[in-house]
């Protein structure tokens, strides 16, 4: 199995792939792809849901984990996207609100990639990730 992760910008903070390499962005700016969240419309952000993404979509800025070839226990994680979420990170302990616009179960683990509100992508592991509750978000938004 080959997993291509697409940005320059993307930052792995989850155990190492052997296997994982960067993919091409057809000469698009990562703030072309991944341009700053208006909290707002946080809602309208652009995801693939109850399938694995393809290489088009990977490249078009739409998602960020690509599977070339997947073994049958590689598949999208039953969730409808996008969702709001913190993520912590591991060294710091530091809370980021993020728009979740894609989670991919394995065997091995749940890969989770994500977007900034300031602009950019990301992917880490489930269990970085706390999904905020509808009334934690209608608080954030101000709805």
């Amino acid at each position: 199995m080959k997993l291509r992760i697409l940005t320059a910008t993307l930052l792995i903070l989850t155990s190492c792939y052997s296997n994982l390499s960067a993919q091409s962005t057809q000469g698009k700016s990562s703030e072309d792809l991944f341009p700053p969240i208006d909290i707002k419309s946080w809602d309208k952000t652009p995801v693939i849901n109850g399938r694995l993404p393809t290489e088009a979509e990977t490249t078009n800025g739409t998602s960020l984990l690509y599977y070339e070839n997947p073994t049958p226990d590689v598949k999208a994680y039953k969730i409808t996207l996008p969702k709001l979420a913190y993520i912590t990170r591991p060294g710091t302990k530091k809370e980021e609100l993020v728009v979740v616009i894609q989670i991919v179960q394995t065997a091995k683990d749940t890969m989770v990639g994500y977007r900034p509100l300031t602009g950019g992508n990301g992917a880490s592991i489930f269990r970085d990730f706390r999904f905020l509750t509808d009334n934690e978000i209608k608080a954030i938004v101000g709805q």
